[in-house]
C-alpha cells in the first residue's frame, strides 16, 4: 500500500440547522484499500460521503483529493477520479442497460458529446467485467435491485477510474445479492481498485475490508484493522446491542445476543 493518500479528510465540521452531524472527523483513503465506514443511523456517514465528493461544503475543515483541495475540482475532474455508486435507483427514462453504462462515459466527453464506437467497447467490457453483458439490451427500469446495482458498477468502471464511494451498496438486496455484490467488490479490491463503501453490517465488513472505520455521533471512533475494531465492547458502545464474536471455518462472525425469551 502506498503512503501517499488518494483522499484526505482533515477536522470536518458540519452542521444542519437542527443539529451538528460531524465534529472533527479526520480519515484518509489510500490505494488499494476496502474501507467500510460502519456506524448507526444518522450518525453522519452519508453527510461525510457527500462533502468528500464536494456535494456539501463542510462549515470547517478540509478534503484533499492528490494533495490538492477538493474545492479546486470541478465536479467533472472529480468523476475523473473517484467513481460515486448510489444506491440502487430508478430514473425516468426507459435506458437500456447499455445506455446507462455508456453514462459512465461523461466524465470523459462532456455532456452533450456524442459517444463513439470506442466508448460503446469500454462500457460492453465493463458489463462483461461484472458478468451481465447479456443484460445489455434490457430495460434499467425492469430489472432487480441486486442487478441494477452491477449495473451502476459496471457504469462506474466506464469511468476509467480506480477509486469507488458507495454509499450502503447492499440496501435493498436480499441475502444472495448481497453475497455477490460484497464478493465483486473482493474480486475488483484483488485487481487494484480501491473502495470506501458504507454499510450497516459488521459481518459484512468482516468479509471483504481490509480496513474498518467507525462512526458515532460524528466522531471517528475506532479505525483499524476489522478483527481489531470490530469487537463485542464496540457493538455495545456503537449500537447499543450484546453481541459475541465467533470464528467459524477461519473467518470470525458478529453474532447478536437476543434478550431472554425472544426465539
Amino acid at each position: 500500500m502506498e503512503l501517499n493518500p488518494i483522499l484526505t479528510v482533515n477536522d470536518l465540521h458540519f452542521s444542519y440547522p437542527t443539529r451538528p452531524v460531524l465534529e472533527g472527523v479526520d480519515l484518509s483513503l489510500h490505494r488499494g484499500e476496502v474501507v467500510s465506514l460502519l456506524g448507526p443511523n444518522g450518525c453522519g456517514k452519508s453527510t461525510l460521503i457527500r462533502i468528500m465528493l464536494r456535494l456539501l461544503r463542510a462549515h470547517r475543515g478540509e478534503v484533499w483529493l492528490n494533495h490538492k483541495s477538493i474545492h479546486n475540482y470541478s465536479h467533472k475532474e472529480i468523476a475523473s477520479h473517484i467513481a460515486y455508486i448510489p444506491q440502487y435507483h430508478n430514473v425516468p427514462f426507459n435506458y437500456s442497460v447499455l445506455e446507462m453504462v455508456m453514462m459512465g462515459r461523461i466524465s470523459k466527453l462532456g455532456l452533450f458529446a456524442v459517444p463513439s464506437a470506442n466508448d460503446r467497447d469500454i462500457a460492453f467490457e465493463s458489463l462483461s467485467r461484472i458478468g451481465i453483458d447479456h443484460l445489455s439490451e434490457r430495460p434499467f427500469g425492469q430489472l432487480s435491485g441486486g442487478q441494477k446495482q452491477m449495473v451502476l458498477l459496471a457504469r462506474a468502471l466506464t469511468q476509467e477510474v480506480d477509486t469507488f464511494i458507495m454509499d450502503e451498496p447492499v440496501s435493498g438486496l436480499d441475502y444472495g445479492n448481497q453475497i455477490r455484490l460484497l464478493e465483486l467488490i473482493a474480486q475488483l479490491s484483488s485487481q487494484g481498485y480501491t473502495f470506501l463503501k458504507t454499510t450497516h453490517y459488521p459481518d459484512h465488513a468482516l468479509m471483504v475490508s481490509s480496513r474498518v472505520v467507525v462512526m458515532n455521533h460524528g466522531k471517528i471512533v475506532a479505525d483499524g484493522s476489522p478483527d481489531d475494531v470490530i469487537t463485542s465492547p464496540m457493538i455495545r458502545q456503537v449500537y447499543d446491542i450484546d453481541a459475541d464474536l465467533i470464528t467459524h471455518n477461519r473467518r470470525i462472525w458478529c453474532i447478536p445476543t437476543f434478550s431472554r425469551g425472544l426465539r
